[in-house]
């Protein structure tokens, strides 16, 4: 038999991978304690796995009540993905200020948007595979195949693309600037991601 705090803590946190908002997770986290406390039944015969449960749960909702929808949610996992990656590497390329500049040669070029297309399909991939009905093992055999294809993409690019001759030069002060103001809206929707998801119980009458 599952406790209550066990499943109520598995089940929130699945809640939370299909992006249902903090409100809405608060209610259902509410009906689940209440039936509990009222039937003593286990949660798991009264309401199914945890997982299982917050897909029935998100099946039932849209952007109106408290799911992201999924377009929203596939730019929100490549805008973050984007703002980290160039934002960590501007950052760390410009904080010298060095009078030279920053160079990027072809590797760079080549290397940073191969990366970045990566990670984002491993991200989406995993996704689905944590909050689909159904191919749940295909779409996170597919992460791993890309994750595979992608460390191979970026060992091909390290062995073969010229890393000496910039291709693109730009001021470190630019450099620098850009890493800050990536960063800066890359924790700005963390921030708002956290306090959408935050749980918000319904207030007792």
């Amino acid at each position: 038999m599952m406790t209550l705090d066990k499943y109520t803590d598995d089940l929130h946190k699945a809640l939370r991978f299909h992006e249902i908002s903090g409100e809405r997770t608060g209610e259902v986290l509410a009906e689940v304690e209440a039936h509990v406390a009222e039937t003593g039944e286990d949660p798991v015969d009264a309401f199914g796995k945890p997982r299982d449960y917050a897909r029935q749960v998100a099946a039932q909702l849209d952007p109106s009540t408290g799911k992201r929808s999924t377009g929203g949610i596939v730019v929100s996992f490549i805008a973050i993905a984007t703002l980290a990656l160039f934002g960590q590497t501007f950052f760390g390329d410009g904080i010298a200020l060095d009078e030279a500049g920053v160079g990027y040669t072809l590797r760079d070029v080549v290397a940073m948007p191969l990366l970045l297309v990566a990670v984002i399909a491993v991200a989406l991939l995993v996704y689905l595979a944590r909050t689909a009905s159904e191919n749940n093992k295909l779409y996170g055999g597919g992460a791993v195949l890309v994750l595979i294809a992608g460390l191979g993409a970026q060992v091909l690019c390290n062995k073969n693309l010229d890393d000496a001759t910039p291709v693109i030069t730009a001021p470190s002060w630019l450099i620098l600037t850009l890493g800050v103001v990536f960063l800066i809206g890359m924790f700005a929707m963390l921030a708002q991601s956290i306090r959408r998801g935050r749980v918000r119980y319904p207030k007792k009458h």
